[in-house]
């Protein structure tokens, strides 16, 4: 009997032990939800466990009551006007156009009924358009952390922070999570981002993410603007200006409409990677302020907006929805291809994910010597045995299967700086085509155009050493369909 006993608490502890070890395994990232499963305003925190959806821990609740304090001397910040007053049973609001001559005031009565006043000014006199409409836009206290919802966030590991702005406040703010009592910091009369007022969508900042320089960075909608914080003793705000497209994005542009919202993380090359709320995907370069398009995530469920984005390991990337509980996905950069790696039936919609990881393309050299032998006895070349055990090269072609006459990114890792050329073939070690390509970068991007002419099949792609034509470096199997 105490035999059989003393066995089930050995039993009972390695199940425990197991179960520890697999929390400790998990993914966990900060989300910014809704109050309750299924709720579409982003005004509360939460630590969350991505493979199961579930939260593991609280951050904020915007129920509850938080010390709000200046970033800079630490003292209670000084109490604003609400962005709407109130007077005899009506509300007014006040708030600039889009033009750069006119104000538009919006008068609700009964939370339904409104008349809307268009004033403009036209050689010195006021000219007034009365409409009736229904319309629902409540006041709004700007001292509250999330006044007006929020789907951007940057998990600050080194100092404990968790950044972040209101959508229709640029102001920059950060959750203290070292703090015994939930604590809100706000850089009041710093302006974060160029936002003319509550609904200017284009230059609302929905991206942000703590970069491998231990900078923080923001994107607005439009792409116009890229602002760098410091997250240092003396933190400063400044405006990078505007992200440009790589010239080979074609229509696949940063700027547009239907991309507005999505995420940024980071790698450890010092680049950002925007995930667009349309599931497509850019890197951008911060040294060059240019954005290259690598792609569009496939096999997402119909309906699912990519809002918010962190990285796993490696190259892998988890995405959160804000219009959906389907779950949690996870896509790799190398294909774009996605799955759903939630259990849970029913998740938070979240508008933004954060945690500290940073994508990676390092794997350990017996991986890459065992990849490039295998794709080197695919094509039937030899591989020098030596360099198998110390491979630097690392190439990857997406997305793959290719369509005849599309186009293919080939991502180039850890290349030393100089020409290559890249080599398509047939099965059979035809050469079907060749281009000549620098390499200036770590890692780098480049666009294969395939020959329209090209049938149905399996075919190669070679990547050999332009001094010496005979040297393959990689090869990479790609179908096209």
């Amino acid at each position: 009997m105490k035999r059989k006993l003393l066995l089930s608490i050995v039993l009972a502890g390695v199940c425990v032990g197991m179960q520890a070890q697999k929390r400790q395994q998990s993914t966990t990232a900060y989300a910014i939800t809704g109050a309750q499963k299924g709720s579409d305003r982003w005004t509360e925190v939460r630590l969350i466990d991505v493979q199961t959806g579930e939260e593991i821990k609280s951050i904020y609740q915007s129920a509850q009551q938080v010390a709000v304090l200046n970033a800079r001397t630490g003292k209670p910040i000084a109490k604003k006007e609400k962005l709407a007053e109130e007077s005899n049973g009506l509300t007014e609001y006040r708030f600039k156009t889009d033009g750069a001559n006119g104000e538009v005031i919006v008068i609700k009565k009964n939370d339904q009924q409104t008349i809307t006043f268009m004033k403009q000014n036209t050689d010195g006199k006021q000219i007034f358009i009365t409409r009736n409409a229904v319309f629902n836009m409540p006041p709004v206290n700007a001292d509250q952390p999330f006044a007006t919802n929020s789907a951007a966030c940057a998990y600050d590991k080194k100092h404990e922070r968790l950044y972040f702005t209101p959508m229709g406040i640029n102001q920059l703010r950060y959750i203290d999570l070292k703090a015994k009592d939930p604590t809100v910091y706000f850089f009041e009369g710093e302006p974060f981002g160029v936002l003319e007022h509550r609904h200017d969508v284009t230059n609302q900042i929905t991206r942000m993410v703590i970069a491998s320089d231990g900078n923080g960075y923001a994107l607005t909608n439009s792409g116009e603007h890229l602002i760098r914080f410091t997250t240092g003793r003396k933190p400063e705000i400044s405006d990078l200006g505007a992200i440009a497209d790589d010239a080979a994005n074609g229509s696949n542009s940063i700027r547009s409409r239907g991309g507005f919202g999505g995420d940024i993380v980071a790698d450890d090359q010092n680049n950002l990677l925007l995930v667009t709320a349309n599931r497509n995907v850019f890197k951008i370069s911060i040294k060059d302020l240019r954005a290259t398009w690598l792609g569009d995530i496939k096999g997402l469920p119909r309906g699912y907006s990519t809002n918010g984005a962190a990285v796993e390991k490696g190259t892998s990337i988890i995405v959160s929805t804000s219009t959906t509980t389907n779950g949690f996905y996870r896509f790799d950069l190398s294909t774009l291809q996605a799955e759903k790696i939630s259990e849970s039936e029913s998740v938070y919609k979240a508008s933004d994910l954060a945690n500290a990881n940073l994508i990676s393309d390092k794997k350990k050299k017996g991986e890459e010597a065992v990849a490039v032998n295998e794709a080197a006895k695919n094509s039937g070349d030899r591989v020098d045995e030596k360099r198998e055990l110390n491979v630097k090269y690392k190439m990857s072609a997406y997305p793959n299967p290719a369509i005849k006459g599309g186009v293919v990114n080939l991502t180039f890792n850890d290349f030393p700086q100089g020409r290559y050329q890249v080599q398509l073939m047939d099965i059979n070690g035809k050469l079907l085509s060749a281009e000549n390509i620098n390499v200036g970068q770590r890692m780098q991007i480049q666009l294969l155009n395939l020959p329209t002419s090209l049938s149905q099949g399996t075919y190669l792609l070679k990547i050999v050493g332009d001094a010496n034509k005979e040297k393959v470096l990689v090869t990479e199997q790609i179908v096209v369909q």
